[in-house]
């Protein structure tokens, strides 16, 4: 639902991209993440939902993200990986910001921190 927003918020900014990584790919294939899509109204222009190769992705979230540094423990390769973390990247592919995708005052000042970052 907050991804959603964001997404309406969004929709006619081109610099704004959203995407969300699949946390389960063998289940998430194209065809499965295209149904949700469009159950969801997800707009392809503005919001894309990635799947892959598992090892890929855990390990893009990992290195790319620190997805799972928070945690306190050091999962494994093959540890299933899942935050509730949305994460602001800028055209640099600087981290830029990381909320708890789950609370509205979150993504509020997400919304506020994306909108920041465009004036720079």
């Amino acid at each position: 639902g907050n991804m959603k927003e964001l997404q309406r918020t969004f929709s006619s900014d081109n610099d704004v991209k959203l995407l969300s990584f699949s946390v389960l790919p063998e289940r998430d294939s194209v065809a499965v993440l295209r149904a949700y899509a469009q159950q969801h109204q997800v707009e392809a222009s503005k919001w894309e939902l990635l799947t892959g190769n598992r090892k890929d992705l855990y390990e893009t979230a990992r290195r790319s993200y620190f997805a799972d540094e928070n945690l306190g423990i050091r999962k494994g390769e093959n540890d299933f990986l899942h935050t509730e973390n949305f994460i602001l990247v800028d055209k640099n592919l600087r981290i830029r910001g990381i909320y708890n995708g789950t609370l509205p005052l979150e993504i509020e000042q997400l919304v506020e921190d994306i909108k920041t970052l465009k004036r720079e």
